[in-house]
């Protein structure tokens, strides 16, 4: 339990590092590009690879710094919209914060080679199936499709399955390409780092 609550606390120590914040402002940048080149299937179902900049900041500062990065990246790039057709929803902002924790505790110290590519697989299917899937489907569902939807009841429950069919669907096809695209530029972006600033990572 202490080496859990270590990697929020160096994580944070992360923040003190002027390597942190420049590294960090370049992979939020990354992270915005990809968003704005999302592929919008409807209002609320988009292909996006903006994924790539988070779990690259999880990897080298942990927890903390991703779940700043990662409230950075929703707010800019929900003033960089051209067009905002709904109000900021901070419920969306909590489901993604929860994915940059899964992240960070997964990623963070993790060494190159079977380790870190064990990581990658566990936190982006981990964070797949808990916060797109089930809390992300859920919070877009009740904001946008039925706020009277009982979730503790069967009544309704056909309708919701009818809509979640195509986000399950573009999950599950997404997921193999998603894993092999982690699997590659992480790896890479974590030799690149290592080379430019001289430093252990691992």
């Amino acid at each position: 339990m202490k080496s859990f609550f270590s990697l929020f606390s160096d994580s944070a120590g992360e923040l003190k590092k002027v390597t942190t914040i420049t590294v960090t402002g370049m992979l939020m940048a990354l992270s915005i590009v990809l968003r704005n080149l999302a592929i919008n299937i409807s209002a609320d179902l988009r292909i996006t690879f903006a994924f790539l900049g988070i779990m690259a900041v999880a990897m080298l500062y942990g927890p903390v710094v991703t779940m700043i990065a990662t409230t950075g990246i929703d707010v800019m790039g929900y003033f960089l919209d051209g067009f905002k057709a709904r109000d900021y929803n901070f419920g969306l902002l909590v489901v993604k914060l929860i994915a940059a924790m899964i992240y960070g505790v997964i990623l963070y110290k993790k060494a190159t080679g079977k380790q870190l590519i064990t990581g990658i697989v566990i936190s982006r299917v981990l964070v797949v199936v808990i916060c797109q899937l089930v809390l992300t489907s859920s919070v877009l569902y009740y904001s946008y499709t039925n706020r009277n939807f009982p979730f503790m009841s069967g009544s309704e429950w056909t309708a919701f399955k009818i809509w979640m069919t195509p986000r399950l669907i573009k999950n599950v096809l997404m997921l193999p390409i998603e894993l092999v695209m982690s699997s590659i530029m992480l790896p890479v972006i974590r030799q690149a780092y290592t080379r430019v600033f001289k430093t252990r990572t691992a």
